[in-house]
């Protein structure tokens, strides 16, 4: 077969089965070709700045600058390629045609002196750049972070073995030109066969013995830069590893103690809630006994209120009555003298009688005097002694209505006083209950207001326990998601353990 014609990967027997082969010794699965996939919008979105960080640390070695400047290319040109490079790590598709394409690169690499020391080295900044964007994504989900980490370790390590094979294919080649007797070239493709063989099983211990400086002994030496390079990788993989699994024990522990402190939480909270639940029902009671002490209260003012009027009306009454035992007591008193006034004229009266009287009696011995001639005076003067005589007893009968009257005018004024001083002592008491009942009225309007601010206050505190009660509840369900999530997390702890240690299994095949 016409070699012009033949694919690198068909010239270098790597068909799909070698290829296949490889993959299933990385552990690549389509598990790592899915989260390849699933990370290339992150690479994608940061390739530029990647591909930036890997031509600065180029750019850092003179020696390197300078097998640019010979090739005729820079570092634009360069950055360009190495983007669609790096993209095409995340594409999904890991056949034929990815293959051919890697070990081309490999092929142009070698004709221009980038020796595997610079190539297989620069693999580091790709994993010093993309893993922390692997990180930031899946920072939530550790299990899913690390088998990320993976499958970019084994695409790599995949592309690894490809660069090599191209450097030992052009070697290979290389040799049928080289001015070196047989028995050397076949003693040092036997060496670096075997020793090729050693670090394929894992041996990563063993370095060639490299002497000169012809192109077979630089690529011994690029052979053991290569090695050194990947024990390297394998000593840190086992640091992470280590890393990984002792941080999963420590989370493992950290989270089983919090699962047990959220479930003592979860019965703190229940058993709070019940409690609440008692308070509230004690402050529904206390609420409903406080607005019935309210309504008495209230009905208590009203009826002090009542009272306080009532009193306040016999205050009033009290005064008229005292203003109408006055009024008597003037009228009798006005009785008494006007009285006293008729005794005086009944007095003149019977004065005036006695003197008619001694006039008629007088007349009377006159007219016998005369004798017949004084017979009519005598009839006359009898008639006014009679007429004085009725006089005399009238107005004695009228002294002694008189004396009655002023006995009993006497008797009414006393009464009258006595009824005044009875009218005061009552108006006095009347206006000490009237005080008292305006005491009990503020008191009463005090228990009153107290009492609507008992309600109020009993209102707030209901209100604030079902604000507690809600609260507690949500309290509640965060914690009994917070025992969901931890027990996810520890699951999720455990899944990391297995996976680091399946990587330690990985890479316990490599001794170093």
């Amino acid at each position: 077969m016409n070699k012009q014609s033949d694919s690198l990967s068909e010239q270098m027997h790597i068909d799909s089965d070698e290829q296949r082969s490889r993959k299933v010794f990385i552990d690549f699965t389509d598990n790592d070709i899915a989260l390849l996939k699933e990370l290339k919008p992150v690479v994608a979105a940061h390739a530029a700045r990647v591909v930036d960080v890997f031509y600065k640390n180029i750019q850092d070695y003179p020696e390197l600058m300078r097998i640019i400047d010979k090739a005729g290319s820079n570092i634009d040109r360069l950055k360009q390629a190495q983007k669609r490079y790096l993209l095409e790590m995340f594409e999904g598709d890991y056949g034929t045609a990815y293959v051919d394409r890697r070990l081309r690169i490999g092929e142009v690499h070698n004709q221009i002196g980038l020796t595997p020391r610079w190539y297989i080295g620069s693999y580091s900044v790709y994993v010093q750049e993309i893993v922390p964007l692997i990180n930031k994504k899946y920072r939530f989900k550790p299990a899913r972070r690390q088998q990320a980490t993976l499958a970019v370790n084994k695409i790599i390590s995949f592309d690894s073995q490809l660069a090599m094979d191209t450097y030992i294919h052009g070697l290979m080649e290389d040799l049928g030109s080289v001015s070196m007797s047989k028995d050397i070239i076949d003693n040092s493709v036997i060496a670096y066969r075997d020793f090729i063989g050693k670090v394929a099983s894992g041996d990563l211990r063993e370095r060639l013995e490299v002497s000169g400086d012809d192109d077979l002994s630089q690529l011994g030496s690029h052979l053991n830069d290569m090695t050194e390079n990947l024990g390297t990788i394998t000593n840190q993989m086992r640091e992470v590893g280590s890393s990984i699994t002792s941080t999963v024990s420590e989370l493992d522990a950290s989270v089983t103690a919090q699962s047990s402190g959220t479930a003592e939480q979860a019965a703190a909270v229940n058993q709070t809630t019940a409690t609440l639940e008692e308070i509230r029902q004690t402050s529904t009671q206390t609420l409903d006994k406080a607005q019935t002490l309210g309504q008495s209260a209230e009905r208590t003012r009203k009826e002090s209120s009542q009272g306080l009027a009532a009193v306040q009306e016999a205050i009033e009454g009290m005064a008229a009555i005292s203003s109408k035992v006055d009024d008597i007591a003037q009228t009798i008193l006005a009785l008494s003298e006007q009285t006293q006034q008729i005794g005086e004229i009944t007095e003149v009266v019977n004065s005036l009688a006695q003197q008619s009287k001694m006039l008629a009696l007088n007349a009377s011995i006159e007219a016998a005097k005369a004798g017949d001639a004084g017979k009519g005076f005598a009839v006359v003067a009898d008639e006014v002694k009679d007429l004085a005589e009725q006089s005399q007893q009238s107005t004695a009968q009228v002294q002694k209505i008189l004396q009655d009257i002023r006995h009993a005018t006497d008797r009414a004024v006393m009464a009258t006083e006595e009824g005044s001083k009875g009218v005061d002592r009552g108006v006095l008491l009347v206006e000490r209950s009237g005080d008292v009942m305006r005491t009990l009225s503020e008191v009463i309007q005090e228990t009153v207001t107290s009492s609507q601010q008992i309600v109020a206050a009993v209102r707030q505190e209901a209100a604030g326990i079902d604000q507690v009660n809600t609260a507690m509840g949500e309290i509640n369900k965060v914690t009994q998601q917070f025992v969901s999530t931890a027990e996810q997390t520890q699951q999720a702890s455990r899944d990391i353990a297995r996976l680091a240690s399946e990587m330690g299994k990985v890479v316990s095949v490599y001794k170093t």
